[in-house]
């Protein structure tokens, strides 16, 4: 099971480093660059709103179907027509729901009209990841990796070519152009993603009675709970700091953001092949030890030393994204650069409770998530602004991974290798040292950055966190 999911992590964060770092990068921060001031602010605040009602839109049947399907494939012929079917009524529903929420919020007429458009968009990705779904679920990893990159690698030229054309060069680049790009690489991605699963099995297209369909909506129901929690915790501070404080401090939160977003990325991968992987294993009744192991140890060494290295190169990276950046924005790009490590966690310890099917203690850790960070917002975002919801979202993150680790210690009866936990405390200090001896390197700080990770990557490999080569890996040799 190591080897396989090596295989296709290795895959999956191969063609996620080819075209998302680019996103990004190269196109999402010059949008930002060239909008008006506050414009990507508000651009941001109304994305995250969109997300908070996206829950509607998949209702839990994403995670589901990936468990029901890795379990028993024969069922995608009946389950794929009949969900399609099934989500173009919530979709209905997801629109009415946003519409209403927006002018109860006190949108303007504008935000609104952006808000339906991003909406748009979130309907057109629930396809793609219900359509994922499946492809993971009867472990189709390359058409998934595939599938995965191709709408941003859609957007990348859609929004490139206006963002490069000549008569857009010199004017502030309006953000609805980069809205309606993604909408076309979206419904394209959706397409080819329908018809790469369309020819797995010959579908059933006789429809559910409402009896089926409502059981199924029962039995999705917790994990339609735990998307709509979760999706609280994660996205309310950027809405909270627009309405409480202002689009211009959203900006400078949505600039520190960017980075983590994308290494978050890398994060999302790890759980995506976790899932089917620990549903089936939990199904054969196998141990998950050795598995929950080497995935948790990987996370945790690439998180870590990306927050290191963020952390004391903060000032530099943020002048080479945004040369008017200021010493405030390094400093919350610092702080959500911490809050990597917990998060990462939970893309292992959440996969592998939601394969395990406890639900009812994962709506209980996101209602304590949301608990926290709304407390937090609330009491530090009128003083401190942007700074009081990095704060909150570094607290709220903590809190919930530690209640992850927990619970699933204790269900599983892990035995963690008291070894293996002091490498990994050694990796942290052992870590800081290196990176305070870089800082006297007498170099650029790229070449000081370059060295401070090559270094990084020795103390891995000295301290045996992970196998010493990488075709040991993908044979699954032992490990940590």
């Amino acid at each position: 099971m190591r080897k396989k999911f090596a295989g296709n992590l290795l895959l999956l964060i191969f063609a996620n480093v080819l075209v998302k770092p680019f996103w990004i990068f190269g196109i999402d921060r010059v949008v930002q660059n060239r909008a008006a001031p506050g414009e990507y602010g508000t651009y941001l605040a109304l994305m995250n709103f969109s997300f908070l009602f996206g829950i509607m839109l998949d209702f839990g049947l994403n995670n589901f179907n990936n468990r029901a399907i890795a379990r028993h494939p024969s069922r995608l012929a009946t389950y794929l027509p009949n969900l399609m079917v099934l989500k173009v009524s919530l979709s209905l529903v997801y629109f009415a729901v946003a519409l209403l929420g927006a002018m109860l919020t006190g949108y303007s007429g504008l935000q609104i009209r952006m808000l339906m458009a991003l909406a748009l968009n979130q309907v057109l990705l629930s396809y793609i990841l219900y359509l994922r779904s499946n492809l993971t679920a009867l472990h189709l990893f390359r058409i998934d990796s595939f599938i995965s990159v191709l709408d941003r690698f859609l957007a990348i030229i859609f929004c490139g070519v206006l963002l490069y054309l000549p008569s857009f060069a010199s004017a502030h680049f309006d953000i609805h152009y980069f809205i309606f790009s993604q909408t076309a690489a979206l419904g394209i991605t959706a397409i080819v993603a329908f018809i790469s699963l369309k020819g797995r099995q010959r579908l059933e297209y006789k429809l559910w009675t409402w009896r089926y369909v409502r059981s199924i909506l029962v039995k999705s129901a917790p994990f339609a709970m735990l998307g709509l929690l979760m999706t609280i915790y994660y996205r309310i501070d950027a809405i909270m700091l627009e309405r409480m404080y202002s689009a211009i401090e959203t900006d400078i939160y949505a600039k520190a953001y960017r980075l983590l977003d994308a290494v978050n990325q890398f994060g999302y991968l790890f759980g995506v092949p976790l899932l089917p992987l620990f549903a089936n294993m939990i199904r054969k009744r196998q141990d998950i030890q050795e598995l929950l192991s080497f995935s948790a140890v990987l996370m945790f060494v690439f998180s870590t030393a990306v927050a290191i290295l963020c952390g004391f190169y903060a000032d530099e990276i943020m002048r080479l994204l945004y040369p008017a950046s200021s010493a405030y924005t390094a400093s919350i790009f610092r702080l959500l650069m911490i809050s990597f490590i917990p998060i990462s966690s939970v893309y292992i310890f959440g996969t592998l409770l939601t394969a395990q099917g406890t639900m009812s203690i994962l709506n209980m850790i996101a209602v304590g998530g949301i608990i926290v960070n709304v407390a937090l917002n609330i009491a530090l975002i009128p003083r401190y602004g942007a700074l009081g919801t990095t704060v909150a979202t570094l607290a709220t993150q903590m809190v919930v991974a530690v209640l992850h680790i927990w619970v699933v210690t204790t269900l599983f009866k892990v035995n963690w290798r008291r070894g293996l936990i002091l490498r990994m405390v050694l990796f942290v200090v052992a870590g800081i040292g290196v990176s305070l001896a870089c800082l006297y390197i007498p170099a650029g700080w790229m070449l000081r950055l370059a060295v401070n990770g090559a270094l990084l990557g020795g103390l891995v490999l000295v301290l045996q966190l992970v196998p010493l080569r990488l075709v040991s890996l993908l044979r699954g040799e032992a490990g940590p």
